[in-house]
């Protein structure tokens, strides 16, 4: 009896055995299945959506990427690299980064630190001798912590034209023109985002590494993160397949790219792709590791992550760390990120470490105000949870530049159209009148009101073009018309040459009623002594 239960209880394990077995197996293999139908759903919503983006936006091109973990899970390009010559973006197209770039710059600034070459704390005068601005003592007060945390007291977009230098010195023209720089605030009292910030930390990377700033970034950034496709020479990005940008002429788009001055490349001009900068997001997300391997510090990724000040943003507060606006959803969760813009490219980059998860676009045109979007809705559709970011207000995207434009150039065009036909009334009345028009200057007495007052538009056309310059040179130290013919090179060609159109439109009109009391005091030199006639 005892063999027969032995026997049964041998029988019944076994059978359980081989049930668990089975049920593993199947386990595994329908958890398979169904993940892999969730993925292929997800890539699914992922595709219409940017393909309705780009549809809506009128988008020529756009790469993106998503990670999660150490693995990439989604990458693609949607698009054209160029409307030129139509070839499509892929993966491996190379983008302009815009302010993105200032993550670089940050983290080849914390490995000095590392190489025990830098202290963040050291006034930048330390490291950079010729710095100073216009306030010379506050200027010493400006330590390398405040550049990197957007908290050195330099003033923001108006004084930025004073960063753009071509040349291998061009760092050094840099730290010369500071000097005509007038500060906003007391170093370190408060966030007021500035590239001027990240343009001198590129001068001291380079002083202090020895070496062209480009090139310290390629030694221990790029290579060593295996971003074989990225760059911050524009030559080699020619030869890595680079898209060209985009720029609305009066509503239509085309290619154009714009020069990149190697002063301002520090903080806005490192060019990658989505398949690069999906190491990016993997190296932030897992301490510095990418394929098992520590390539980064630990520490120095945390502290490229941790606030180093904050502000309020639409009620909400937004921390800057280096390189990185630090924030928190509407749902509580904690978010990094930083987007950037030039005139002609776009990009994003976004970290939700929570989910250990990373979003990157890259678009090559600025053409629409919803640009940014793009990547909080990718990291919405992978989470499953709406997550917003701080975004610009409707005017501030060339689009709406371009619209004003639009509208400035029908004015201009129109306001023309007025001054000839009231040039050619003028001139049949003359005709038509000659004699009468002749003796009636000549029995008139030119009065002072008369004389002075069709000259006021160009006088005071005159005193506001003078002010201006004085003012903008005094308060930011730039060459306005020098900024104003650089302005051609960046803005889009419509917003350019509307401006012009205006100006010369006011310059005529001006000019012409000036003309009518000249033509009118010459008449009356010339026939003072006709008499008249019947």
């Amino acid at each position: 009896m005892r063999r027969v239960n032995k026997a049964w209880f041998i029988m019944a394990t076994a059978l359980v055995a081989v049930t668990g077995f089975v049920t593993v197996l199947c386990w595994d293999s329908w958890w398979a299945e169904a993940s892999a139908v969730a993925e292929e759903a997800l890539e699914s919503d992922i595709d219409a959506f940017i393909s309705e983006r780009v549809e809506a936006e009128g988008i020529p091109g756009v790469a993106v990427v998503v990670v999660q973990d150490s693995q990439v899970i989604y990458s693609k390009g949607f698009g054209t690299a160029s409307l030129k010559s139509m070839s499509p973006v892929t993966p491996q197209t190379v983008f302009d980064l815009a302010s993105c770039s200032k993550s670089f710059t940050a983290l080849a600034v914390l490995l000095l630190r590392e190489e025990g070459l830098l202290d963040l704390d050291l006034p930048v005068s330390h490291y950079l001798p010729d710095f100073t601005t216009s306030d010379y003592q506050m200027s010493q007060e400006i330590t390398v912590r405040h550049l990197l945390n957007h908290s050195s007291g330099l003033p923001g977009k108006f004084a930025e034209p004073i960063a753009f230098y071509s040349g291998a010195d061009a760092m050094e023209k840099l730290v010369e023109s500071m000097e005509r720089v007038h500060m906003n605030r007391a170093p370190g009292s408060s966030f007021e985002y500035s590239n001027l910030n990240y343009s001198l930390l590129g001068a001291i990377i380079e002083k202090v590494s020895g070496v062209d700033f480009e090139e310290y970034l390629e030694q221990r950034v790029f290579t060593p993160l295996g971003m074989t496709n990225t760059t911050m020479v524009p030559e080699e990005a020619e030869g890595l397949n680079r898209a060209d940008g985009h720029q609305l002429l009066f509503g239509h788009l085309i290619a154009r790219n714009i020069p990149i001055y190697r002063s301002i490349v520090p903080a806005g001009w490192v060019m990658s792709t989505a398949e690069d900068m999906g190491r990016w997001l993997i190296v932030h997300l897992n301490s510095g590791v990418i394929g098992e391997q520590q390539v980064i510090p630990a520490e120095v990724i945390e502290e490229l992550h941790t606030p180093g000040v904050s502000y309020e943003e639409n009620g909400a507060e937004v921390g800057y760390g280096m390189g990185w606006f630090i924030g928190d959803s509407d749902t509580g969760l904690s978010m990094l990120w930083h987007g950037g813009d030039t005139s002609n490219f776009s990009a994003d980059m976004i970290l939700v470490p929570d989910y250990r998860t990373g979003v990157s676009v890259l678009v090559n045109s600025q053409n629409s105000a919803t640009v940014h979007i793009i990547g909080p809705g990718m990291a919405s559709l992978v989470l499953g949870q709406e997550l917003e970011l701080p975004t610009a207000p409707w005017w501030a995207s060339w689009r709406s530049a371009d619209t004003i434009a639009m509208a400035a150039a029908a004015f201009s065009v129109i306001a023309f159209l007025v001054l000839i036909f009231y040039l050619w009334w003028r001139w049949r009345r003359f005709r038509r009148r000659r004699t009468a028009y002749l003796v009636s200057i000549h029995s008139k007495r030119l009065k002072i009101w008369r004389m002075v007052l069709p000259f006021t538009p160009l006088v005071l056309l005159m005193m506001a073009v003078a002010a201006i310059y004085v003012v903008v040179w005094l308060l930011f130290g730039f060459n306005l018309f020098q900024t104003l013919v650089r302005f051609g090179d960046f803005s889009p060609p419509g917003v350019w040459v509307a401006g012009w159109m205006m100006f010369a439109v006011i310059c005529l009109w001006a000019i012409v009623l000036a003309a009518q009391t000249i033509f009118r005091y010459w008449v009356r030199r010339q026939f003072k002594n006709l008499s008249p006639q019947s």
